[in-house]
């Protein structure tokens, strides 16, 4: 008879059944990709990152730049240092509304969105995030934050919430919480979102697959938009190439079903030739641009990370991602990036905690990375950091300190005994 599991334990179970089924999609689609377009991956991966390195080359006047052309274009822009500035900024933006809607944005969970969505009737439009929302757990994906919960367990969840059966085939519980989240669309006041880039030129550049993101963007009056100042592109051509990269990495699609270039609040000037701002799109459109430590990275050689695209190509293949879950990282980000952000928006030990030293430096995260960020090498600067600082695993401890005693990691030499413990890097 095989191990009985526990409840937990069975969900994790599940949990990890559903994670490979869908990074495996992921990869096999993005090989057809590269196959029926007869592009050389690697070459691929280059010409995208000398597009996505361009605005890093002088960063502090592109991004000057950047400002000043959003401003031109009736953009409202607040530069902020850190992730507490931003939720006072975002407090202060929404005001008294009280109905927000919210589509998917990484740099929103960097900055700790949820102590100021809590205070407000807030609800999230991205079907993954919905659904992570119902079940009142984490994101477990950057791309994919719903790819641990299987349909199964969605039914369940939604019988106990709505008292409706909707069975477990993905299209009907698709259409049915999409009906759920379009009602909380159409009462919202302000809608907030992220932006996948910004462009020197001035222009919010996003993609997406549902829809959702141009709803949250278009309909409420007020579109308040968060990220990093490293989301900087010289151009929306460029931009629009880059979210093709982070399709095809991220999903394994050519390019996602929606791109959208927003260059300011909606305007009109249908009457009189006079222009107007505020036409059926936003009246008001807010940039929040987080530094948050970005600049601190780049001082700390720690730069190459900002070219990062969130497409989630580094954790769909990170062999302690696929056991650990968004266990491995921090608040913001999952793997190995996460220990990064950890290590310099926080402390060493907050990265330590955050499972620096679980990451087995396999390299799998690089070779599978379209920017080609070398995450395995900050995280082993990290660790030497640490070590520096006093800060060592239990094993490393236990290993030094044998080799300190007998002269090597294992402990007392016995030749008719093999060692109880092995120990690796």
């Amino acid at each position: 008879m095989g191990r009985e599991y526990s409840k937990k334990e069975y969900l994790k179970s599940e949990s990890r059944k559903a994670i490979k089924k869908a990074v495996g999609f992921s990869a096999e689609n993005r090989r057809k990709v590269f196959a029926s377009k007869n592009i050389n991956e690697d070459q691929y991966k280059k010409e995208m990152t000398a597009i996505r390195q361009k605005p890093f080359e002088n960063f502090e006047r592109n991004l000057k730049l950047a400002k000043q052309n959003f401003e031109k274009r009736g953009f409202q822009v607040y530069e902020v240092k850190e992730a507490k500035e931003a939720r006072n900024i975002l407090n202060k933006i929404i005001g008294k509304s009280k109905k927000i809607i919210s589509s998917k944005t990484n740099t929103g969970r960097e900055i700790e969105i949820k102590k100021v969505s809590e205070k407000f009737d807030w609800n999230e439009t991205d079907l993954g995030d919905f659904i992570v929302k119902m079940f009142k757990e984490t994101d477990e994906h950057f791309v994919l934050p719903a790819i641990h919960i299987t349909a199964e367990m969605i039914n369940k969840k939604i019988k106990q919430i709505y008292k409706d059966e909707i069975g477990t085939d993905p299209e009907k519980l698709t259409h049915y919480l999409c009906r759920k989240i379009r009602e909380k669309i159409l009462e919202a006041e302000i809608g907030i979102t992220g932006a996948n880039f910004f462009t020197q030129e001035g222009q919010i550049v996003l993609l997406e697959n549902e829809g959702n993101i141009s709803l949250v963007s278009r309909l409420p009056k007020k579109h308040i938009v968060i990220c990093g100042i490293d989301k900087i592109t010289e151009s929306v051509d460029d931009a629009v190439k880059l979210c093709q990269t982070a399709a095809l990495f991220g999903t394994g699609q050519d390019i996602t079903q929606y791109v959208s270039v927003i260059s300011g609040p909606s305007k009109t000037a249908d009457i009189e030739n006079q222009l107007v701002q505020g036409a059926q799109g936003a009246h008001e459109v807010h940039v929040i641009l987080v530094d948050n430590g970005r600049r601190k990275m780049i001082k700390k050689g720690f730069g190459d990370i900002l070219r990062c695209i969130n497409c989630g190509s580094c954790i769909n293949f990170c062999p302690v991602y696929n056991q650990k879950g968004s266990r491995y990282g921090n608040e913001g980000y999952i793997g190995s990036k996460g220990i990064v952000f950890s290590a310099v928006q926080e402390n060493l030990k907050a990265a330590y905690k955050n499972g620096s030293h679980d990451c087995t430096i396999c390299d799998s995260c690089y070779r599978n990375c379209p920017m080609k960020i070398g995450l395995p090498w900050m995280v082993r600067e990290i660790r030497m950091e640490q070590g520096r600082s006093g800060i060592q695993s239990f094993a490393n401890k236990e290993m030094m300190g044998k080799i300190k005693k007998d002269g090597n990691p294992f402990g007392k030499k016995n030749d008719d005994k093999l060692p109880d413990k092995l120990y690796c890097c």
